[in-house]
């Protein structure tokens, strides 16, 4: 079925793990070592990945943890060596020229805080899109509440309404939701393609139509 275009879209924001970048299965790795080398025992993928998405401090919420801020070092440690081997997905780089070109603006809201996205946000050849990047610690409540787009919005100067948000997990739909904003999942880098959304584009290339736009 035809996707109708998101007719009041005048900024689009994005994700970055498993939406823009390629990088959950290096994530996980660490995170998975992370875990079990500061006393929070072993776990599966599937909930290791849960942790995606979320503020660094769920790790306290998610696992049993003696002190989750060395966790959340730890983690940081071993993923730092790796980060540079995750690549934008396929497609990526066609379609934030095409949203660029068109005059829009482009952000990324991230649960990442300040510091690891100033430490490997530029890693990945996109920092040259984005108008604004707002990381989990700019805002008092970040995802899955409705702050990252409100400030983005505010930002902008333009209504929360007006933002596509792009991401692969529950909690950017949910952000999405909260902020009255529209939520379209990346079906390209997501593990559940049930979560609740306005869109469903199966690969980079299919936001396009979302946008009424077409490639470069």
């Amino acid at each position: 079925m035809k996707t109708m275009p998101m007719k009041n879209c005048k900024a689009v924001m994005f994700d970055i793990d498993a939406c823009l970048i390629d990088s959950a299965p290096n994530l996980i790795l660490t995170l998975e070592r992370a875990v079990a080398d500061t006393g929070g025992g072993r776990h599966p993928p599937e909930y290791l990945r849960k942790m995606l998405g979320l503020p660094s401090s769920a790790l306290n919420d998610l696992f049993t943890l003696p002190d989750w801020e060395l966790t959340l070092r730890t983690w940081s440690k071993y993923y730092a060596p790796l980060a540079g081997e995750n690549k934008p997905f396929e497609g990526i780089h066609t379609l934030l020229s095409a949203i660029q070109n068109a005059g829009l603006p482009l952000g990324v809201a991230t649960s990442q805080g300040r510091d690891l996205f100033e430490d490997h946000f530029h890693k990945y050849g996109l920092a040259h899109y984005f108008d604004l990047a707002v990381c989990a610690d700019d805002v008092a409540n970040p995802k899955p509440a409705a702050d990252p787009l409100l400030y983005a919005a505010d930002h902008f100067g333009i209504q929360p309404a007006e933002i596509l948000f792009l991401g692969d997990a529950p909690y950017d739909m949910q952000c999405a939701a909260a902020a009255g904003a529209k939520g379209a999942l990346a079906v390209w880098g997501t593990t559940d393609v049930t979560i609740p959304a306005d869109y469903y584009p199966p690969t980079p290339l299919d936001v396009l139509s979302i946008l009424g736009l077409a490639a470069d």
